[in-house]
């Protein structure tokens, strides 16, 4: 896990991320690239299983915006592991990622990949509307000016995951349900 201090200049970052996110326009900061800073720090905040070794794999389905924008945090660390990024078209591709983000696409195909997302040890991020209540673990969603986010904790704890104390209490909401 990592120190409080990791945590609060990684937040730092993603608040001044998110202030800069105001003046985008002028900054040339997307909110793609918001969200993207966002599913970086929550595979860094997040308890993987033991025994879990090799790159942390982001796959994402969806927006080419979004995958765009994580490219940038490729090869950077997360918990002594490196950062990949995957880009996967079909839900059976999911198997082999660590990290499964989702965007810009109908609610029944979400259904469906978030069904074929494995049990164990992959964290679902999406910033589609009801993801969580879908079963999806992180939900990022734009709350007037601010990107914001909530957990469905159960569903981490399904996944054998862990979110640490930080990003539980950063979250907008958290959720005990989900499927």
């Amino acid at each position: 896990m990592t120190t409080l201090a990791g945590f609060l200049r990684c937040l730092g970052s993603v608040l001044l991320l998110l202030v800069v996110g105001e003046s985008r326009a002028d900054a040339g900061v997307s909110e793609e690239q918001l969200k993207a800073a966002f599913v970086f720090n929550f595979a860094k905040y997040v308890e993987w299983p033991s025994g879990v070794t090799g790159p942390v794999v982001a796959c994402t389905l969806g927006s080419d915006a979004m995958a765009s924008a994580l490219l940038s945090f490729e090869g950077r660390p997360v918990s002594g592991r490196s950062f990949q990024l995957r880009r996967v078209s079909v839900p059976d591709d999911v198997a082999a990622c660590n990290v499964v983000v989702l965007s810009d696409m109908e609610p029944n195909r979400m259904e469906e990949v978030l069904r074929r997302v494995p049990v164990q040890g992959v964290l679902t991020v999406s910033d589609i509307d009801g993801f969580t209540e879908a079963g999806g673990m992180i939900a990022m969603m734009r709350v007037g000016d601010r990107l914001q986010f909530e957990i469905n904790n159960a569903a981490l704890q399904r996944a054998n995951l862990k979110a640490s104390s930080q990003l539980l209490k950063l979250a907008r909401n958290l959720s005990g349900r989900g499927r």
